[in-house]
């Protein structure tokens, strides 16, 4: 699987560049609509949802809303929901199996709803800042650098074990080592864009919220996918399973990131 793999990663960084770079306001609104809507398609089989129509209908319904949400000119207004949905998804992990309210199909549905909601919900916003491009690959930074500080320091010094019912293969080790990297990352951009120091702590605190809570969107998935006996989300992306195992992370970071910059007058 190492070559689909590498040329699945080669299309998907050509995409992003192109979404980024390239596409004006309404094209970024449409990819990333596209976006949602595959990973509302695999949603529904995270809901333990078995048939092909439901699902299609789904993720329309996912795409209708988000539509809705736009017209109505309510997508800063959503994003004030992504604080309690991921700390709902934080109690859910935390109390895995015992607690038992996630199972229920409906509950989780609605939950895929709002998150993929909210998502694209958060694009779309940060697609309209005077300083989108910087924004998005902050965004993107924050994410990959904690999931490679993750990785490197988990397999160096990774012991305890971070939520061994959910995800068995991460450590607090791996989180605390993609948070550092991450922080450090972020001093280095603070210093190249001259921030003040309270304009550095500002973004180290935003820095370190929405890298805590890309860690959570993984766990969140990789507990509908444990519950469904599912190694992926889908096949749809060759070596490296469906849309929703790349933009996991993405769910939760994205709406926390740009609700806080929001809060903070930075958007």
């Amino acid at each position: 699987m190492l070559l689909p793999r590498i040329l699945s990663a080669i299309v998907m960084v050509v995409l992003f560049v192109c979404a980024v770079f390239v596409l004006e306001k309404t094209g970024f609104m449409l990819a990333m609509g596209g976006v949602v809507l595959l990973a509302g398609w695999e949603w529904a089989r995270l809901s333990g949802v078995k048939a092909a129509f439901s699902r299609v209908a789904f993720a329309l319904l996912v795409g209708a809303l988000c539509f809705l949400t736009y017209q109505q000119g309510f997508q800063q207004h959503i994003l004030y929901a992504a604080p309690v949905l991921w700390l709902m998804a934080l109690y859910w992990v935390v109390s895995y199996p015992s607690m038992k309210g996630w199972r229920y199909q409906f509950g989780r549905l609605l939950f895929g709803l709002l998150i993929l909601i909210t998502t694209w919900a958060s694009l779309v916003v940060l697609k309209q800042s005077n300083n989108f491009v910087v924004w998005v690959l902050l965004l993107m930074g924050l994410i990959w650098g904690a999931d490679s500080g993750a990785y490197f320091s988990g397999k160096a010094f990774g012991k305890n074990k971070l939520a061994p019912h959910v995800s068995p293969g991460k450590s607090w080790e791996g989180v605390i080592g993609g948070l550092v990297f991450t922080q450090i990352g972020l001093v280095v951009f603070s210093y190249m864009v001259h921030f003040s120091l309270v304009q550095w702590l500002v973004l180290a605190a935003i820095g370190l919220l929405t890298v805590a809570v890309s860690v959570l969107g993984d766990l969140t998935e990789s507990l509908f996918k444990r519950h469904e006996s599912l190694k992926d989300s889908s096949r749809l992306i060759p070596g490296h399973g469906g849309v929703m195992d790349r933009v996991d992370s993405l769910t939760a970071a994205a709406p926390v990131f740009v609700l806080l910059l929001s809060v903070f007058g930075w958007l």
